[in-house]
């Protein structure tokens, strides 16, 4: 257990051991136990400013490493600056939303937020979940209790503070393939921002004394993010959530990874229709056949192709996404000779590898109806705006027999766009067989 965490834990014994002596009334109350009230509350006061001096000490530690792990790009995040001067700083999935919630203390009014000082953390969002579909907000803390009854909205939906929000959208993060190859997260604060995107670079030309300077053909496009809905629709049994108190805890794994899985489809295959618009369907992306039919990889150059049409284009290929059964057919490959393993070229090598079942295998090539596909490319241009809150909705009666089966429905929803900055970085590969 580090420093921060130690401190962490201390402070909350000592809240605990503050509400146990709030509780107590008349003679129960003596001297002694005064004396130990105000020793507690100075010991929290303190407590509070070291683990602010921590936790900014830790942060001050992890921009430092994000940023020389970047090569010195400042704080290892992408900033974007808005026609109306507002600065919108992106983040790569190892800066956390929670981190950004902690530096806004006290904005949904449930106190600290530094990583479950205050009671909110990991699997708190199922915990109240749990609580708002049974009506017992028995093993909740108070943090969670006063998250509980933030934000309710008109029609009943539940608007998740800020904090509760950050750690769902973090393991929704987490689950993303796109955002473990490099894919940014933009933290929206209103429902559209404009990018911009480069469709030709410049060229530079050498001058002649008393010559002009050749005119270069760049071509820059704005983009724009429009948050459009994600959403999740999710039936739980009533009589699972009484019998178990960690169901909570799976519901909001479940509801995460549903989220995670879906940005990953988006980012790669969205069609733009009613969804973001995804790397198969951007106009300039690069491409690579496995013929009219399709085939199966007997080598690896279909990768090797790809990572050299990305550098064609002053790219720099650093990762690979595919469904797992390419990596299974990659990982079988043979050499004719010797049937050992057929060693990759170092340009396969060098790309991280990502599979994903989001990936579909039943795409159409020719005569063939089982060909899937794969990406090559630099996948710190992909930008996934997003609002940073989540809206719930728990409903014991809405659709079909709910009401009669004693089941319960939790609808999810959040805002997001997708951006892909350099559509030429990329390349895809189709009509892989088995």
């Amino acid at each position: 257990m580090d420093k921060l965490q130690k401190m962490q834990a201390k402070y909350k014994k000592r809240m605990a051991r503050l509400q146990e002596i709030r509780k107590l009334e008349g003679e129960a109350l003596t001297a002694e136990i005064r004396t130990e009230r105000d020793e507690l509350l100075d010991d929290v006061k303190t407590l509070k400013r070291d683990i602010l001096a921590e936790h900014k000490s830790v942060e001050a530690i992890e921009k430092r490493d994000l940023a020389e792990a970047s090569g010195g790009q400042s704080e290892g995040c992408l900033s974007f600056q808005s026609a109306d001067g507002r600065t919108y700083r992106a983040l790569p999935v190892s800066q956390r939303f929670t981190n950004l919630e902690s530096q806004g203390a006290g904005l949904d009014g449930i106190g600290f937020g530094f990583g479950g000082l205050d009671g909110i953390g990991p699997g708190s969002l199922g915990k109240i979940l749990r609580a708002k579909l049974l009506g017992d907000p028995m093993l909740l803390n108070d943090a969670e209790r006063r998250a509980m009854g933030e934000g309710i909205g008109s029609a009943g939906g539940w608007f998740v503070p800020s904090l509760v929000s950050g750690y769902v959208i973090d393991l929704a993060r987490n689950a993303s393939c796109c955002m473990k190859a490099g894919a940014w997260t933009l933290p929206m604060d209103g429902p559209e921002v404009t990018l911009v995107k480069v469709i030709t670079d410049p060229t530079a030309f050498w001058r002649a004394e008393h010559s002009a300077i050749t005119e270069s053909d760049g071509v820059f496009a704005p983009i724009k993010l429009k948050a459009v809905v994600l959403g999740c629709l999710l039936r739980v049994s009533q009589a699972l959530l009484e019998d178990s108190a960690s169901a909570g805890a799976t519901i909001e794994k479940m509801l995460s990874s549903a989220l995670g899985l879906e940005l990953d489809r988006v980012c790669l295959l969205g069609n733009g229709a009613n969804e973001p618009r995804g790397l198969f369907n951007c106009d300039d992306i690069n491409s690579y056949s496995m013929g009219s039919n399709g085939a199966a990889p007997t080598n690896y150059d279909l990768f090797s192709y790809a990572s050299q049409y990305v550098l064609e284009d002053n790219g720099t290929p650093t990762a690979a996404i595919m469904s797992p059964r390419t990596f299974g057919t990659l990982d079988r490959l043979k050499a004719a000779t010797t049937n050992q393993p057929l060693v990759a070229p170092q340009s396969y090598q060098d790309l991280n590898k990502f599979y994903t079942n989001q990936i579909p295998v039943d795409q159409t090539q020719g005569t063939s109806s089982a060909a899937s596909c794969a990406f090559v490319g630099d996948f710190k241009n992909i930008v996934v705006g997003m609002r940073k809150q989540l809206t719930i909705d728990v409903s014991p009666h809405a659709g079909t027999d709910t009401f009669a089966k004693v089941e319960a429905l939790i609808r999810a929803y959040m805002r997001v766009d997708v951006a892909v900055l350099r559509e030429n970085h990329f390349t895809k590969i189709v009509g892989i067989t088995e």
